[in-house]
């Protein structure tokens, strides 16, 4: 007994770094899978992706861009990244929709990003009632390790030499279906992922002089497989590997408390590390600085849920002819001095599907939730101006201009819980909040200079859990 709380005590001390069969959130911020918790093109603001190996194996690793109502895959590709290497891109608004534009080099197959960019497709919901190449303007990115290129040619050719990978065109044969890398895992040339990944997402509004900076969630162990030549390597065009490849059970730090969950269907340990009771940030709105605040609430796995028959632990399937499947939330606001203000149904929180007219609920599998201060009026002009995420409400009292808020989950994911029939109460949710104060230009010192800043801060949370 002593020396299974020494352990939980040194586990806990290391920041929640897992044993080596269980999926985790890595707190060091390296991973084998990477959740970036938004995109986006609106409002003037382009969204640029980092991506970094940060050892010296070469990786195959699968790109995903994601849209932000149902998660639909609008884009993905295989990208082979070598020792130390960093990839980059950038998302941009076109006249339709959004594309993909780089000039990295870094291999990729099915084909290098050409140069005039690749758009964005709507194939994948283009039966839903919210159909248009638009609707790709808002979305998140994940990153999935396929696994270690452990065959020399490949992994030569796949590196660097004066910046440039030595031959990306083998690279691309191998990765094809039929390809090396897709053939019998003992001699594909393909090993276990091993982790190491790290990302970010930076958002800019050249014309408003806004900048910030978003770090992707780094998930670790994700996948163990049987024997070392396992991999989770899969071809170009291919939507595997998903989430759903995670073959590890979760394993979580709540306080002092190691926390073990398991459960039958594999993507439920994933969702369960990423699982809050409720979540915790600021928020700014005074009309001095016409300080502005944006949360963004993602919830990376509910597409593994909504589109079947049993969305538990999210509450509606996905609604095809709407566009939407909500869930109640509940919210509660703060200013700096300890007053408190319970958000009710009453109040400008938008938009209110019929389907939970009564119900304050979040409809999306990403939500940019705008918090709006008093007595604002329609046209009020939000942070990233979300037109198929957003949701906001409006604080009841001109007092609250800035402070801090909480939204909370009634959810439950049942799972074993450290080894007993259980719950985690709650949603798997990641995001951030995004603050912004515009005070146009200033003289200083005598000199004109833009006065506009943005800034970001990462959703803190509390987990709940419920055993027999």
């Amino acid at each position: 007994m002593k020396k299974k709380l020494l352990m939980t005590a040194m586990v806990a001390a290391l920041g929640g770094v897992g044993t080596a069969q269980a999926v985790h959130v890595n707190s060091d911020g390296l991973g084998q899978v990477l959740i970036y918790p938004y995109y986006t093109v609106q409002n003037g603001f382009d969204s640029y992706i980092n991506l970094v190996n940060t050892t010296n194996q070469v990786k195959a690793v699968k790109v995903r861009f994601l849209e932000g109502k149902n998660s639909q895959e609008v884009l993905d590709f295989n990208l082979y990244l070598s020792p130390n290497d960093e990839w980059s891109g950038a998302i941009v608004k076109t006249d339709t929709g959004a594309k993909l534009v780089s000039s990295d080099t870094s291999c990729i197959a099915p084909a290098q990003i050409p140069a005039a960019g690749q758009d964005f497709r709507n194939l994948k919901y283009a039966t839903d009632s919210v159909s248009s190449l638009a609707r790709t303007r808002e979305g998140y990115v994940e990153v999935i390790e396929m696994g270690v290129v452990t065959d020399g040619a490949s992994a030569t050719a796949a590196t660097h030499v004066n910046g440039v990978p030595a031959d990306c065109a083998l690279v691309r044969t191998n990765a094809k279906t039929g390809g090396r890398f897709n053939t019998a895992k003992a001699t594909n040339g393909i090993a276990l992922p091993s982790g190491g990944l790290y990302g970010f997402v930076t958002l800019i509004n050249v014309n408003s002089g806004l900048k910030t900076t978003v770090d992707a969630i780094a998930v670790d162990n994700f996948y163990q497989g049987a024997l070392v030549t396992d991999d989770l390597h899969f071809p170009p065009g291919d939507t595997n590997p998903s989430l759903e490849a995670v073959d590890t059970v979760g394993e979580i730090i709540d306080g002092a408390t190691l926390v073990t969950y398991s459960s039958a269907k594999a993507i439920d340990n994933l969702s369960a590390v990423l699982t809050r009771a409720m979540i915790a940030n600021d928020y700014s709105i005074d009309a001095g600085r016409q300080s502005k605040t944006d949360w963004v609430i993602t919830f990376p796995t509910k597409r593994f849920y909504v589109n079947t028959v049993t969305p538990k632990p999210f509450t509606q399937v996905w609604d095809k002819t709407k566009s939407l499947s909500c869930d109640e939330i509940s919210i509660v606001y703060y200013d700096r001095e300890e007053r408190r203000h319970l958000v009710t149904i009453d109040e400008d929180f938008s938009p209110k599907p019929d389907v939970v007219a009564s119900k304050n609920s979040l409809c999306n599998e990403v939500n940019t939730l705008s918090i709006k201060p008093f007595a604002s009026t329609a046209t009020y002009s939000t942070l990233f101006g979300a037109e198929f995420t957003n949701a906001s409400f409006t604080v009841e009292d001109s007092n609250f201009n800035a402070g801090w808020l909480n939204i909370s989950f009634a959810n439950t994911l049942p799972g074993t819980v450290n080894a007993l029939p259980g719950s985690l109460v709650g949603l798997p949710v990641v995001g951030f909040a995004g603050l912004s104060n515009t005070n146009g230009t200033l003289s200083v010192g005598g000199v004109n200079v833009l006065s506009n800043y943005l800034g970001s801060s990462v959703h803190k949370g509390e987990r709940l859990r419920t055993v027999p």
